[in-house]
């Protein structure tokens, strides 16, 4: 089919879509079109698929039909793919090659000045450039602006030649001459919306230093070059939204600075302020667009010259507000995004969307702000070791509870607890962890909050723990028994563990998760209670000033009436609320202490004991038996 058969029915279909945009606007009913006259018959030529512009999209008083037809994308294959773009870079790479040759070999043979030179190289790479830009606007995109980034090559040559080999230009204006070229070929990039140009632009701009550079010790001119290049260049990747141009800035801005040494050597103010404004813009960027190049590179390499810069500052207030800088960023994606962690629920019942790397971010942050602020004063923070966590904790509960932001409330609710641990030591830490644990309970029930209790759980749990597996050890062989701080510690912690049973976790019937925390509270407790009061007897009877035989005897018998009186008291709780469960449990301990008897009062016992033991257990048995028969008998 020719061209002009092609606009025919081109020109058909337009006014087809006239007629019955006019009919809609009329408001009218809209009219069966003209059929159009048939085409004329195609050429033999296959007629290559159509695809409509995926950019189009219709206005919105236009109704698409309610089944569109699927829509055909050009098929490319290999050939034409290695003929479109493999030749093409490769003719690019041949040229540039051979521009570089000539210059070697005609500075070799003495043909012409080395002014002629480096003036033709530097025409040449603009006629090229100049060619492509007309091709880019005849519709070759791809061909245009690769023959648009071989003459910025080219020119780019060219100067390196006119300052390194012929050294017309001191490095200074050769830098400068690269960068010039660099940037217009950004400049280029930006109107042509072409990242691949704009990724050699940045690729250019921060290799003249490297090319050029001669003066290894001027450290601070080369963070004076790096800031002005990443934030221009920058801005341009951040408006068009080029990844890979803004992960070439953030590697080169921050790889330069520490492989130049300007990080060591440079005015230690300025490697701060270099730090910050890189590494925050870099972040605030890399967070916007999810990509996880920028933000690696501008977290790592931000606080990274911000420890290298504290060494020599001098000002602790400084790296303070430096570090500040870095987690503002941060704070505003995190006050921003759905989610940062899998647990956070968005609307309805799909989980929100979470980032391994955003989490890790803001999770290392207040770590980092923590050894900024130790800085400021260590001697007082050394006396003192918990006020660091707490005035990292403080900003953080701030915006956890002013608005319900459960990230920031976990962060503050976790240094709160890592400054009870700093600042006491032994029951102390206990007792300010159980009480943290009751206070982010309870702050659920008035704040209309599901988050507190699992703040405060976390607590809860390393309060036990602490109690159980280190304070327990380090308890004196004489102690008082249940009255000794030891115990009565144990005794508030069951209370607490009560406390959440008896309704201060707040579990919600939806939530069949939540609603079984409530049983595994009672569980807690009765083993706390069980297994509390069987060592305070032991340690009771070992402090009496009885023989080494009568201490035993009486400890195994009193422990094994405690089991049975125990396993009583679950029975008749679970008859009285009718809770099967609760009376299970009592039938457990009921058999755990006749396993005792059987096991070891009877054979280590003296007869009276063993007599007094034995009977215990049957009477109580005995009475168990007949609350079950009564029931059954009333069933």
């Amino acid at each position: 089919m020719s061209d002009d058969d092609r606009l025919t029915r081109l020109e058909q279909r337009v006014g087809v879509l006239e007629q019955l945009i006019r009919q809609l606007m009329a408001g009218r009913t809209l009219e069966p079109p003209a059929s159009p006259a048939p085409p004329p018959a195609p050429d033999p030529v296959p007629e290559p698929a159509y695809a409509p512009d995926p950019a189009y999209a219709p206005p919105p008083w236009f109704d698409a039909p309610a089944e569109s037809p699927p829509r055909v994308t050009p098929v490319r294959d290999t050939e034409q793919w290695l003929g479109q773009r493999g030749l093409l870079a490769i003719g690019v790479l041949f040229v540039i090659l051979a521009a570089g040759y000539l210059l070697k070999y005609s500075f070799d043979q003495g043909w012409v000045s080395p002014l002629v030179r480096c003036i033709s190289g530097a025409l040449a790479g603009v006629a090229i450039g100049a060619i492509g830009w007309r091709l880019y606007g005849n519709a070759l995109r791809t061909y245009g602006a690769a023959l648009i980034g071989c003459g910025a090559a080219l020119i780019y040559l060219a100067v390196w030649a006119a300052s390194y080999l012929y050294l017309f230009l001191p490095p200074p204006e050769g830098i400068a001459g690269l960068a010039l070229v660099s940037l217009a070929l950004a400049a280029v990039a930006f109107v042509v919306d072409v990242q691949a140009l704009g990724a050699t632009a940045v690729f250019g701009a921060f290799l003249a230093p490297v090319l050029l550079g001669r003066n290894a010790s001027n450290a601070d001119l080369l963070l004076v070059y790096l800031s002005f290049m990443a934030f221009t260049l920058g801005w341009v990747a951040a408006r068009k939204h080029w990844r890979l141009a803004s992960a070439l800035i953030a590697f080169s801005y921050f790889g330069l600075a520490f492989t130049g040494g300007a990080g060591w050597r440079a005015e230690p103010w300025r490697v701060l302020l270099f730090g910050v404004l890189g590494g925050s813009f870099g972040l605030y960027v890399g967070l916007r667009e999810g990509w996880w190049e920028t933000r690696f590179l501008s977290f790592g390499g931000g606080w990274g010259l911000i420890v290298a810069a504290s060494e020599r500052v001098g000002a602790p207030w400084a790296v303070v507000l430096a570090g500040l800088g870095l987690a503002l960023p941060v704070w505003r994606h995190a006050l921003r995004a759905p989610a940062f962690w899998p647990i956070r629920r968005a609307e309805g019942d799909q989980p929100t969307p979470w980032s391994v790397g955003e989490t890790l971010y803001f999770f290392v942050t207040p770590i980092l702000l923590g050894w900024a602020v130790h800085l400021l004063d260590p001697e007082l923070f050394l006396r003192q070791p918990g006020l660091v966590p707490w005035i990292i904790a403080a900003p953080y509960l701030a915006a956890g509870y002013s608005r319900v932001h459960p990230e920031f409330a976990l962060v503050g609710t976790t240094a709160a607890g890592f400054a009870a641990l700093a600042q006491w030591s032994g029951l102390e830490a206990v007792w300010a962890l159980l009480a943290l644990s009751l206070l982010w309970a309870a702050l659920d029930h008035p704040l209309a909050r599901s988050d507190g209790r699992w703040y405060g759980l976390l607590a809860l749990a390393a309060g036990l723990s602490h109690l159980v597996f280190g304070d327990a050890t380090a308890r004196s062989d004489f102690a008082a028994a249940f009255v000794d701080g030891w115990a009565l510690t144990l005794w508030a912690a069951i209370g607490c563990v009560v406390a959440m049973a008896r309704g201060l976790w707040k579990a919600r019937d939806a939530d069949a998760g939540t609603r079984g925390m409530v049983p595994a509270f009672w569980t807690v407790a009765g083993v706390l209670l069980l297994f509390g009061v069987t060592g305070e007897l032991g340690r009771f009877f070992a402090l009496r000033n009885l023989e080494g035989s009568t201490a035993a005897l009486w400890t195994g018998l009193t422990i094994s009436v405690w089991w049975i009186l125990f396993a009583s008291g679950l029975v008749l709780l679970g008859f009285r609320r009718d809770l099967k469960r609760v009376r299970q449990a009592g039938l457990l301990v009921a058999a755990m202490a006749a396993v005792k008897i059987l096991v070891h009062d009877l054979s280590s016992l003296d007869a009276l004991y063993r007599v007094g033991s034995v009977f215990i257990t049957g009477l109580v048995s005995l009475l168990l038996a007949y609350l079950y028969n009564r029931r059954a008998r009333d069933a």
